[in-house]
């Protein structure tokens, strides 16, 4: 169970007063630790989280994380309990505060609320900063710009993991671009290290004076190749599917499943016994759930419900691979990497994705997967149909992919990579530290 903190929010404060009140104040917060584990350590990790859930950064940066609970204390600030907390309170303390992810306010008269919770923000994240004493923070996202306002005001070192496109729309309006153009240069200008998912968001920093810029691709354990197809079939009524497909992710507009159910229709003309298994549920919010229902509606409409199974979260994750026989991303948002392809390459499963964010970078289009133009739900049948007729093909992409994904996301060199950050991050504190010491 986390430590709930609540922090002072006043829709009124100015900016500046709240970001003066976190340099000054010394008022004590009052916070009872949970989840102590091992014995106590000199250095001190401060992880700030911008989801609830154990998916997607949270879950890439977790075992590039453990190694430090190793030789220091880890508590990590959820803004809410759930599935993340419960991860990370495996390798330390976990707490909850209340602060919110960024998001780009629709219009300049939507700015003052932003802008006051903003405030707030940076002044509990500050009393946090405080009462932890870390030696590093390391933040999960991009999208939490308050805690590097608070670490730089606290002067405590910052790595940053960017696991986003900032302007995540496929076509987004100027004043989102710009917006998102803002957050990476605040990013570059207060972290001590920005570590990103690939080379595609890094190329969000590039044109900013960041002190250490490093790609860091998350990577694969190779425990999704030992999966029980059979099982998962049978338990969905999937034995006689041929082939079977797979679309795997958080039931959403933008990961575009709409678009693989069209396909569907537009299949099972050429392959009769075609099934399309979508995983994964709806974040709790109306847009999605009502998203939910249009799936099933689009089914009916196109009569292939017969063909659609919706299963929900599936575990493990290497069932479903084991039984699909094309794994499809129908995503229509800037990925920032795709998981899900190197996943199901690593478990011998091909790959058919749309040629979104960095998914070009990730997996290369006939060479290791199949691309697609986003929202093209001819061109995805195309490519599934192509695929599925060519046995060669496919075992070749397989064949690449693996060695693709063992060269290059490998768990292990994943985690020496930013284990090697965090030394030169905190190599630097010390340098400039012995610096000023001497100046005096």
């Amino acid at each position: 169970m986390a430590t709930a903190l609540r922090p002072r929010a006043n829709a009124r404060f100015d900016c500046r007063v709240v970001i003066a009140a976190a340099c000054l104040s010394r008022a004590p917060y009052r916070v009872a630790p949970v989840n102590d584990r091992g014995p106590q350590h000199a250095r001190r990790t401060l992880v700030v989280l911008h989801s609830e859930a154990a998916a997607g950064p949270p879950q890439h940066v977790f075992s590039w994380l453990s190694p430090l609970a190793e030789r220091s204390s880890v508590t990590t600030v959820v803004p809410g309990p759930g599935t993340a907390a419960e991860l990370y309170a495996t390798i330390g303390r976990t707490r909850v505060l209340g602060f919110d992810a960024l998001t780009y306010p629709d219009g300049v008269r939507a700015l003052a609320p932003y802008v006051a919770r903003f405030a707030a923000d940076v002044l509990s994240l500050s009393r946090l900063i405080r009462q932890v004493r870390p030696d590093l923070l390391v933040v999960v996202t991009a999208s939490v710009p308050a805690a590097l306002v608070a670490a730089r005001l606290q002067r405590v070192p910052t790595v940053v993991f960017v696991g986003e496109i900032l302007a995540k729309r496929l076509v987004t309006t100027r004043g989102r671009s710009l917006a998102a153009a803002a957050t990476a240069r605040l990013t570059a200008a207060l972290a001590d290290a920005v570590v990103c998912c690939s080379e595609t968001v890094a190329r969000q920093f590039a044109p900013q004076r960041t002190r250490l810029l490093k790609t860091i691709y998350p990577g694969v354990n190779g425990s999704h190749g030992d999966g029980d197809g059979a099982r998962f079939r049978t338990l969905h009524g999937l034995s006689e599917a041929d082939p079977c497909l797979a679309v795997i992710g958080n039931v959403t507009p933008a990961r575009g499943q709409d678009v693989a159910i069209r396909a569907l229709a537009r299949l099972r003309a050429e392959l009769p016994g075609v099934r399309c298994v979508i995983a994964g549920v709806p974040h709790p919010r109306p847009v999605d759930i009502a998203y939910r229902q249009e799936l099933a509606t689009l089914a009916r409409s196109l009569r292939v419900e017969d063909a659609v199974a919706f299963v929900g979260l599936v575990d493990p994750i290497a069932d479903l691979y084991a039984a699909a026989d094309v794994v499809v991303n129908p995503a229509r948002f800037n990925e920032a990497f795709g998981r899900v392809a190197i996943e199901a390459l690593s478990a011998g499963c091909p790959v058919v994705a749309a040629r979104v964010g960095a998914t070009p970078e990730i997996v290369r289009d006939g060479r290791e997967a199949l691309l697609f133009a986003p929202e093209d739900d001819e061109a995805l049948a195309r490519a599934v149909l192509r695929l599925w007729r060519d046995r060669g093909l496919r075992e070749e992409l397989v064949r690449r992919g693996r060695r693709r994904v063992a060269a290059r996301y490998s768990e292990d060199l994943a985690v020496q990579a930013f284990g090697d950050v965090v030394e030169r991050v905190l190599a630097a504190r010390d340098a400039g530290a012995a610096r000023a010491s001497a100046a005096t």
